[in-house]
């Protein structure tokens, strides 16, 4: 059976917009993986690599631009997969790079050397997004990805598939790429995950890596939220009904009503079983400090109507830890030092917050560090995405800085530990201050008492000497 991918129209157009240009394009296909349908989302160009250091922390492509490359054979498959690493983070849970697409005159189909620089370019981009498990950049799904070509000379398009990663299958595989005249609906589930943990905090001789404090914190978020259950509007679900027969029933209840034709958004909750939230085993551990973690994530996932509640529960555990994964990553990288010194008693990290920004029908999202205004996102959509949207589309309010008057107050209370004793050392004081004190009033007096005699003894002492 032939694989059918379902694609907007307006991708098309973009394809035909380069290749009227008649110059070589390539760049990454973003879309989503369902039993019941594949879906292409966006097509997003790959920028033109540059010198000096890849794609900068934020997210843009900040460097002197090298020559521009004329065919495939000139691009890095490095660079390629820079771009797909970046991307990832934009994506929400259940949606992944699918494959890459190119706008030559050249049929990289047909000429061994053009088809070898493509096979290179997927299996390394591929071994690049396995780097971090954790992101879920590569899809579990299938390790099938897709190659879309159109002609600049004839502008046909075509497109087919290749296995990566360990796969020794070298086949080549048809696929029919179809194009929808009408937006593609998508069921939106919005969950908001409240994170409250502590954790102990163990200081070696060259201080707190702060990169694998927050992996320990990431790993142990995981655990938790794979163990959880998903409750859809209040209700447990069965896993294999549709996301479609859901909102068909709401209908049927609500049938005396007015009901719209684009589904509303599906809250989604999560909870630990009480099992599952106590450690397998209890460890006493002397500890030079603690991490206290807090904080609400908000995903927003789009799920294809016909996917079913296993393939939704799938994707918003995935959005919340992919989520958690890249502003981690984001914040080290816009470290000085990932080490904290012992002496800092007390340190604030606030990782980048999360914005949506609007692709189509639907909704990827951004991140800005604290005091960055929404025209940060922009420039990262034009870079990464190659769209044009303004700052009026970015949607900020979704999360809120982080409130730091807790903070504040263990800042207080270490300054003022630093400038005053504790009442306990500063009875402890006293007490010693006192002990000195009668023991030196008691030598004085002792010898005030026996001065004729200490006298009388050292004149003997003097005479016989």
């Amino acid at each position: 059976m032939v694989r059918t991918v379902y694609s907007p129209e307006y991708c098309l157009q973009y394809l035909e917009q380069y290749a009227s240009q008649e110059i070589f394009v390539t760049g990454l296909i973003l879309g989503q993986i369902t039993d019941a349908r594949e879906n292409v989302i966006h097509l997003a160009r790959t920028p033109e690599e540059k010198s000096g250091e890849a794609i900068s922390n934020d997210g843009s492509f900040a460097s002197e631009k090298l020559d521009p490359v004329k065919n495939l054979l000139g691009v890095s498959e490095a660079w390629v997969a820079d771009h797909a690493k970046h991307v990832t983070r934009m994506l929400p849970g259940g949606m992944f790079v699918l494959g890459i697409f190119i706008t030559s005159d050249e049929d990289v189909f047909e000429d061994p050397n053009y088809f070898s620089k493509v096979k290179t370019i997927l299996n390394y981009t591929y071994k690049v997004l396995n780097t971090n498990h954790l992101m879920f950049a590569n899809c579990p799904h299938s390790n099938e990805r897709l190659i879309l070509h159109m002609s600049t000379n004839t502008k046909v398009l075509t497109c087919k598939s290749i296995e990566v990663g360990p796969s020794k299958n070298v086949a080549i595989k048809p696929v029919e790429w179809k194009f929808l005249s009408k937006p593609q609906q998508w069921q939106r589930l919005d969950c908001y995950y409240e994170f409250d943990e502590v954790y102990p905090v163990i200081v070696k001789k060259n201080g707190i890596s702060v990169k694998q404090q927050f992996q320990q914190i990431l790993e142990s978020s995981y655990k938790t939220i794979e163990s959880s259950v998903m409750f859809l509007d209040g209700e447990l679900k069965d896993p294999s009904e549709q996301l479609e027969q859901l909102i068909k029933k709401k209908k049927t209840k609500n049938s005396s009503k007015t009901v719209q034709d684009v589904p509303k958004s599906m809250y989604v909750s999560l909870f630990v079983p009480f099992e599952n939230a106590l450690p397998e085993t209890v460890e006493y551990l002397e500890c030079d400090g603690s991490i206290h973690f807090s904080g609400i994530v908000a995903s927003s996932v789009f799920m294809y109507p016909k996917a079913s509640i296993a393939e939704a529960i799938a994707a918003v555990k995935q959005d919340i830890i992919r989520s958690l994964a890249s502003r981690f990553t984001m914040h080290c990288d816009a470290l000085i030092d990932d080490n904290l010194l012992p002496e800092e008693k007390v340190c604030f990290n606030e990782p980048p917050r999360r914005v949506l920004v609007p692709v189509g029908s639907l909704y990827l999202c951004d991140y800005l560090f604290p005091g960055e205004a929404p025209a940060e996102a922009l420039l990262s959509v034009r870079e990464l995405l190659d769209l044009q949207i303004t700052e009026a589309d970015v949607i900020c309010d979704i999360e809120t800085p982080a409130d730091t008057s807790e903070f504040d107050a263990l800042d207080r209370d270490t300054s003022s530990e630093e400038l005053l004793a504790t009442p306990q050392e500063a009875s402890q004081f006293m007490y010693i201050t006192g002990i000195s004190f009668a023991f030196l009033v008691l030598v004085v007096s002792i010898f005030i008492h026996y001065y004729d005699s200490i006298a009388e003894f050292m004149r003997k002492l003097l005479t016989i000497s």
